[in-house]
């Protein structure tokens, strides 16, 4: 039986959904990797276009989860700074 144009958008925004998940459970190191071979794929022009589109999105994701990784660790250090200091003054 042939899905309607309605469950195709459901299943696209489950596979999101899903997708996004997956990303959101990656440490900095393993979602840089990703997104260094989605990189050289889009670099070598191998892949289809739909391939590109899908793997440009993906990209994008990976991209800004790293890009919040790094301000949390910014802010981290910027409040251990803060403390450092603090207690340095209060001696």
């Amino acid at each position: 039986m042939a899905k309607t144009s309605s469950e195709k958008t459901n299943d696209k925004v489950g596979d999101a959904s899903s997708a996004d998940a997956a990303i959101s459970n990656l440490g900095y190191e393993d979602a840089m990797k990703q997104l260094e071979s989605i990189v050289d794929q889009l670099e070598s022009g191998a892949i289809s276009l739909e391939e590109s589109l899908k793997a440009f999105e993906r990209g994008r994701a990976l991209s800004n989860h790293c890009r919040g990784i790094l301000d949390n660790a910014t802010k981290r250090i910027q409040t251990l700074t803060a403390d450092a200091l603090g207690k340095q003054e209060q001696e």
